[in-house]
């Protein structure tokens, strides 16, 4: 089985090649008493949060890894997935910033990440909104 940060930066580039974005680790472990380390990644929209839903099990899967639960779904624009001492969470922009998790979990520790997936920022889209 692989730990929890190992998990974490395998899923965070499985997440990047999706097109996730604002992709950030923290290291909670001094401040939670339920896990280590908090994934937290954006998408577009619920068909988006789907299908890196799907590719983050899948990539766990790969690894030895099973999520021992999951919350959330697409329409509500937030899932969560629990895998021991790792917990993800899978955002839409909006929900994001409603939710606000960085404000309760600030006090933790950002974990470096691979240079090959940066943070990125959604790109804007050229579509117009009726």
């Amino acid at each position: 089985m692989i730990a929890g940060k190992r998990l974490a930066r395998k899923l965070a580039a499985l997440a990047f090649d999706r097109m996730g974005f604002d992709i950030e680790l923290i290291d909670v472990r001094r401040v939670c008493d339920y896990t280590n380390y908090f994934l937290f990644v954006s998408g577009k929209n619920r068909v988006h949060l789907d299908a890196l839903k799907e590719r983050l099990l899948e990539g766990a899967k790969e690894a030895g890894a099973k999520a021992h639960g999951m919350d959330g779904a697409a329409a509500s624009g937030w899932i969560i997935m629990d895998f021991g001492d790792l917990i993800v969470h899978i955002f839409t922009p909006d929900a994001k910033k409603y939710y606000d998790l960085m404000s309760i979990w600030g006090d933790g520790k950002p974990v470096e990440m691979d240079p090959a997936a940066p943070v990125a920022k959604p790109k804007p889209s050229s579509k117009k909104r009726k």
